[in-house]
C-alpha cells in the first residue's frame, strides 16, 4: 500500500509540472505573438506606422515628438505616453477616465478616430493577417490552439506582450530595498526635497510608480497650471483644443486635468507635459517652483497660477541652484536598467532604414502597401 502511495505520488509530482509548463509555453506563445503584431506595419491602414513607431523601445517606450502625427500627418494634441509599467495602472489614458483594461485602451489606438492613429478598421485587419498567414498562422497556432484570426485574439496578445513592458530596477528602488550606495548625496538630498513639505512632490507622486497620490481620497487627474489663458468672462483655462478631462466630460471643473503620470524612467522620455511643451526637467521643476507657468508669447500666452482648476497642492516654493540639481539627479536616479533586448526584438526589418539603427538579425521583410 505504502508503495502504492508512493507511486501515485510521483504521478502527481510529475503532472503537475508538466501542466504549469504547457500553461507558460501558451503564454510565451501570446507573448510572442503580441511582440510581431507590436511591430508590424500591417496593423496601421496606409502601412505607415507601428505601435512601436509612438512606443519605441529604445527611446523609453515613448518618442522624441512633442505631439504625434496621426496617420494623415495631422498634428495631435497630446504627447505619448511611456508604455512602462502601464500593465499596473488604474487609468489607462491621460485625459479620459474609465478605461480600466489593457485591452479596453488598445482598442483606441488601433480602431479610433479621435484622433485617427493607426486608422485600422477589423475587415482590413482580419485581411492583412490572412494574406500574412505564413507570418501569423503558425503563432497564432501556438497562442490559441487555432489558426483562427479574430480580433479579440489580436487585442488579448498585444496586452500580454504590453504587459511584459514592466520594471522598476532602479537606484532609487534598490536604495529603498535597504542599499543604501545606491543613491549617491546629491540625489539623497535631492529625495528628501521631493519628500519634503515644503515642495510636496511625493504628495501627488506616489506609491511604487510614483504616480497616486499619497492620500487615498485625493484625485488621480489634477491640474498643474500649465496653462492660464485668460478668457472674455476673465476665468483662466487650458487651450480650446486640449482641455484634458473637459474635452470629454464637457465640465468646467474638469478643465485642465490630466492623469498623473508615473516617474519611473522619466529622465528617458523627453519632451515632458501632456502636450509635451516642457523641453527639460530643469523646466518643469521651475514651473511647479512658480505654483504655475507663465507664458508671454504665443496664442496660449497666460498666467497657469490662475488657472480655474489648479491643484492646491501647487502653491510654490523657493529653490536654491544646488537644490534644484539634487533634485533633477534624483529624477535621474528613477531610471530604469534596460529591459532585455531580445525579449523586445523587432522582427521585422526597418521600413525606412535609420543610419544610427540596426535591424534584427534575421528580420522579416516589412509589410508595404501596394500603390
Amino acid at each position: 500500500m505504502r508503495t502504492l502511495l508512493t507511486f501515485l505520488s510521483l504521478i502527481v509530482l510529475v503532472f503537475i509540472p508538466c501542466s504549469a509548463l504547457a500553461k507558460t509555453s501558451e503564454q510565451q506563445a501570446q507573448i510572442t505573438l503580441g511582440r510581431y503584431l507590436f511591430n508590424d506595419v500591417r496593423l496601421s491602414k496606409l502601412g505607415n506606422r507601428s505601435c512601436a513607431l509612438c512606443h519605441a523601445v529604445d527611446l523609453g517606450w515613448t518618442n522624441r515628438f512633442s505631439k504625434v502625427p496621426d496617420i494623415n500627418g495631422n498634428p495631435t494634441t497630446l504627447n505619448t505616453p511611456a508604455l512602462l509599467n502601464v500593465a499596473h495602472y488604474d487609468q489607462f489614458m491621460q485625459s479620459r477616465e474609465g478605461l480600466q483594461t489593457l485591452e479596453q485602451a488598445i482598442l483606441l489606438p488601433l480602431f479610433g478616430t479621435t484622433p485617427t492613429e493607426m486608422g485600422m478598421t477589423e475587415p482590413l485587419l482580419m485581411q492583412r493577417l490572412q494574406q500574412a498567414s505564413d507570418i501569423y498562422t503558425p503563432l497564432f497556432e501556438a497562442s490559441y490552439h487555432s489558426a483562427d484570426f479574430t480580433t479579440q485574439k489580436v487585442i488579448n496578445a498585444l496586452a500580454k506582450y504590453v504587459e511584459t513592458i514592466q520594471s522598476v530596477d532602479t537606484p532609487y528602488h534598490r536604495y529603498l530595498s535597504g542599499d543604501t550606495d545606491a543613491l549617491n548625496k546629491e540625489q539623497k538630498l535631492g529625495l528628501a526635497l521631493f519628500n519634503s513639505d515644503r515642495l510636496k512632490c511625493s504628495q501627488c507622486h506616489g506609491g511604487e510608480l510614483l504616480n497616486t497620490p499619497k492620500n487615498n481620497t485625493d484625485p488621480l487627474y489634477v491640474s498643474t497650471g500649465l496653462y492660464g489663458i485668460k478668457n472674455k468672462d476673465g476665468k483662466h483655462l487650458y487651450p480650446e483644443n486640449e482641455r484634458g478631462k473637459a474635452s470629454f466630460s464637457h465640465k468646467e471643473t474638469d478643465d485642465g486635468k490630466y492623469r498623473i503620470p508615473s516617474l519611473i524612467n522619466v529622465s528617458e522620455t523627453a519632451p515632458w507635459g501632456h502636450d509635451g511643451s516642457v523641453q527639460s526637467l530643469e523646466q518643469y521643476i521651475e514651473h511647479y517652483a512658480a505654483g504655475g507657468r507663465m507664458l508671454t508669447i504665443g496664442k496660449n500666452a497666460g498666467d497657469g497660477r490662475y488657472h480655474l482648476n489648479k491643484d492646491n497642492k501647487i502653491s510654490g516654493f523657493s529653490l536654491s541652484n544646488k537644490e534644484k540639481k539634487a533634485l533633477v539627479a534624483f529624477l535621474n536616479s528613477l531610471t530604469i536598467t534596460r529591459l532585455p533586448a531580445q525579449q523586445h526584438q523587432d522582427p521585422f526589418c526597418q521600413l525606412v532604414p535609420l543610419k544610427n539603427k540596426k535591424d534584427s538579425p534575421n528580420c522579416l521583410p516589412p509589410f508595404k502597401v501596394k500603390s
